[in-house]
């Protein structure tokens, strides 16, 4: 039982009730899988969202110069597929993170019009898709989570 010196020097004992500690460490060990399925079940929301904001292109063969010069270095064949066609969503990391993005043929074509360039006016569609699914992405952990804490 811990003790603790209290106000004048006098020493008070505690203790807390057994089915409280029990309790305590129950929901302590139960708090990384509700948080975990929290994240696992909202982040389809962003997913969805980006792949309807991602800008679609059907002119070109999207066979950049800079990538064929890349490939012919490093002898792989890029699959040059549209941004929107390659979201993906990766599994539950150490820190409880779901990384949702564009695959390896993809992403480094975003920053060029998310960001924009000399000649091409930025089109922010990841910020805006980040602010317009924040209040749905929160309202749907925050309704996962107190469900399985039965709230």
């Amino acid at each position: 039982m811990p003790k603790i010196v209290g106000i004048g020097g006098v020493l008070m004992s505690f203790s807390i009730d057994d089915n409280i500690t029990s309790e305590l460490q129950k929901l302590g060990n139960k708090a990384k899988r509700i948080s975990n399925k929290a994240v696992r079940e909202s982040a389809p929301i962003f997913a969805e969202e980006l792949k309807a904001q991602t800008p679609y292109e059907n002119v070109s063969d999207r066979s950049w110069k800079a990538q064929r010069q890349m490939d012919k270095k490093t002898g792989k064949k890029s699959e040059f597929k549209h941004m929107r066609d390659d979201i993906q969503l990766s599994g539950i990391d150490q820190y409880g993170h779901v990384n949702v993005g564009f695959g390896e043929d993809t992403y480094w074509r975003v920053h060029f019009i998310e960001l924009g360039t000399v000649n091409q006016k930025p089109n922010p569609f990841i910020e805006r898709t980040v602010e317009e699914t924040k209040d749905d992405y929160l309202n749907k952990m925050s309704s996962i989570i107190r469900s399985e804490l039965g709230l």
